[in-house]
C-alpha cells in the first residue's frame, strides 16, 4: 500500500500570512499615535480596526454634510478638512481645520439630537471610516475608547456652542479656542432659576443645549434654546437683573465670568457695539409685550401648551375650514385607529395649534421617564415610539401636554374547537397553582403619539385637508423671532 502524500503547505502561505501580521500590527500602530485616540489600549483599538475601512477623499469632498455620510466617524490619517457649522443666524461658520490625529463625525454617539456640521477636504485626505451603528453596537466593550471619544464630543461641544452664537462667531476659531478655556460649564435642571430679578451680574450666560424662559415681575416676556445667550444686560448697565431667567428644560450653559466679559469687549470693541445692539432689541421686545395683553397671553398659552419644544408644529386656519369639517382627526384615526390630533388646540392669533405631540428637541419628559428606551429620534428629529414599548405608560403620565395615550395590541385570533372549553378549564387550574408564570408575559397595549405619520410619503391629515387649511409650520413663522 502506497503511504498517503502528505499535502503540500503553499510557498507563499506563511509570507502572506506575516506580511498582513506586519501590516496589521502597522496599523494599529498609526491608531495608538492618533492625538484622538491617545491612551486607548491595543485591545480596544483592535476592535476598532475590525469594524474600519480606509476611504480616500479628493480636494473639494464633502465628508460630513450629506445624510448618507453622516452616519460615520472618520478618523484623519492624512490631509486636512475645514469643520463648518451654521449658526443661529444660519450663517456658516468656520469651526477649525482638521488634520492627521484628528477626527469628526463622533456626535450622534453621544447627543439625542446632535447639531449637524459640514466638512470639506482642503487637500487629498486619507480617512478611516467607521459605521456609528456598529461603533455604537460595541462601545460598552470599549470603554477607554468610549472615554476619549466622548472627551471630542465634550470639546466640541463647547467650540459648536460659541460658533453658533452669531456675537462669536465672527472671531477666529484660536479666539473662540482661548475663550472656550474661560468659560465654566453648568447644567441646570428643569426648573431651577439660573438668574434672579434684581441680584447682580456674575457672568454672561451662553446656551448650549435646552430652553430657558424670561420672566420680569412673573410675566413670561421671551424664551431663549440653543446659541442663544442671556445676562448681558446687567453687565452692561451694572444694574441688577432686570428679569428671571428659569430652565424650561434641563439646559446646559456656558458661563463667562464678569471678569472675563469686561475684558473681551476691551480687546473687540465691535463685540460691545453689537451686544448693546441686542440690548435695545430686546428692551423693546419686552415692553412690547408687557404693553400688549394679547401678546402676552399668547406668549403665557404657547409656553404652557408646549408650542415652543420644537421645531414645526401642525397649524389649522379655522377660517379656510368647512362648518363642522373633522376630516384631519378622521384621516390620522383611519391610518392608526385612532386620532393622534385634537383640533381646537390653543388658539395663537388667527390660528388653531391642535393639540399633539410636540416633538420636544431636547429634554423630552417622555424619553426620560420611559424605561425600556422605547422612545427614539430618527435622523431628522422626529420622536417616535419603537418596538421596545411596554405599555407600561410612564411617558403617559411624564408627557406635560397630554399627547400621548395607549393603544391595545392587536390579538391573534385562537383556534376555537370541541375540546376548546376543556383546555381552557385546564391551563386556568394550571395558572392557579404554578409558583412561577408558564411563560413571559407579553405587553398587551403600547403607546401611540403623534409621529409626523413616520414611514409615510405624507401627513395623513395634511393630505385629506380638503382646503390647505392644516399644514406643518416651521415655528419662527408662528412666533417670529
Amino acid at each position: 500500500m502506497s503511504a498517503k502524500k502528505t499535502p503540500r503547505r503553499s510557498p507563499d502561505a506563511r509570507p502572506k500570512a506575516a506580511q498582513a501580521s506586519g501590516r496589521r500590527q502597522e496599523a494599529l500602530a498609526l491608531l495608538s499615535a492618533l492625538d484622538c485616540l491617545r491612551g486607548v489600549p491595543p485591545s480596544e483599538l483592535a476592535r476598532l480596526l475590525d469594524l474600519a475601512v480606509f476611504r480616500s477623499f479628493p480636494t473639494g469632498a464633502t465628508v460630513l454634510g450629506q445624510q448618507r455620510q453622516d452616519r460615520f466617524l472618520f478618523l484623519v490619517l492624512r490631509g486636512t478638512l475645514q469643520l463648518r457649522l451654521r449658526d443661529k443666524d444660519g450663517r456658516e461658520v468656520l469651526m477649525g481645520v482638521l488634520a492627521r490625529g484628528d477626527c469628526c463625525g463622533e456626535g450622534p454617539l453621544f447627543g439625542d439630537f446632535f447639531r449637524r456640521m459640514s466638512a470639506l477636504t482642503q487637500s487629498n485626505c486619507h480617512l478611516l471610516q467607521v459605521p456609528l451603528a456598529e461603533l455604537r453596537a460595541n462601545l460598552a466593550a470599549l470603554p477607554l475608547l468610549a472615554t476619549a471619544l466622548r472627551q471630542v464630543y465634550k470639546r466640541r461641544m463647547v467650540e459648536c456652542t460659541l460658533a453658533r452664537v452669531p456675537l462669536l462667531g465672527q472671531l477666529l476659531p484660536m479666539e473662540r479656542l482661548a475663550l472656550a478655556s474661560l468659560l465654566q460649564p453648568a447644567h441646570i435642571a428643569r426648573g431651577s432659576v439660573i438668574i434672579r430679578q434684581g441680584e447682580p451680574a456674575d457672568a454672561l450666560y451662553l446656551i448650549g443645549s435646552g430652553q430657558v424662559v424670561v420672566e420680569q415681575s412673573g410675566q413670561t416676556i421671551a424664551t431663549l434654546g440653543e446659541g442663544d445667550f442671556f445676562g448681558e444686560i446687567a453687565l452692561l448697565t451694572t444694574q441688577g437683573h432686570r428679569a428671571d431667567v428659569r430652565a424650561l428644560t434641563p439646559t446646559d450653559v456656558l458661563a463667562l465670568p464678569a471678569g472675563d466679559f469686561h475684558h473681551l469687549i476691551e480687546q473687540r470693541p465691535e463685540l460691545e457695539a453689537q451686544i448693546r445692539n441686542v440690548v435695545e432689541k430686546r428692551l423693546r421686545h419686552s415692553a412690547e409685550v408687557r404693553g400688549d395683553e394679547a401678546r402676552a397671553r399668547e406668549l403665557e398659552l404657547a409656553v404652557s401648551k408646549g408650542l415652543l419644544r420644537g421645531t414645526h408644529l401642525l397649524v389649522r386656519t379655522p377660517s379656510l375650514c368647512p362648518p363642522g369639517c373633522r376630516i384631519c382627526e378622521q384621516a390620522c384615526a383611519e391610518r392608526y385607529g385612532q386620532a393622534r390630533l385634537r383640533l381646537d388646540g390653543a388658539q395663537i392669533d388667527r390660528f388653531d395649534v391642535p393639540d399633539a405631540c410636540r416633538q420636544c428637541g431636547v429634554g423630552a419628559e417622555c424619553v426620560e421617564a420611559c424605561p425600556e428606551d422605547a422612545l427614539e429620534r430618527t435622523e431628522n428629529g422626529t420622536l417616535i415610539v419603537n418596538s421596545r414599548c411596554t405599555g407600561c405608560a410612564a411617558c403617559v403620565s411624564a408627557c406635560p401636554y397630554h399627547a400621548i395615550s395607549t393603544v391595545p395590541l392587536p390579538v391573534a385570533p385562537l383556534e376555537r374547537g370541541p375540546l376548546w372549553g376543556l383546555l381552557r378549564s385546564t391551563l386556568s387550574r394550571a395558572r392557579r397553582q404554578a409558583t412561577i408564570p408558564l411563560e413571559a408575559a407579553r405587553p398587551t397595549h403600547r403607546a401611540d403619539k403623534c409621529d409626523l405619520c413616520h414611514g409615510y410619503g405624507e401627513l395623513a391629515c395634511v393630505a385629506r385637508c380638503p382646503t390647505g387649511s392644516l399644514r406643518l409650520m416651521p415655528l419662527e413663522e408662528l412666533f417670529p423671532l
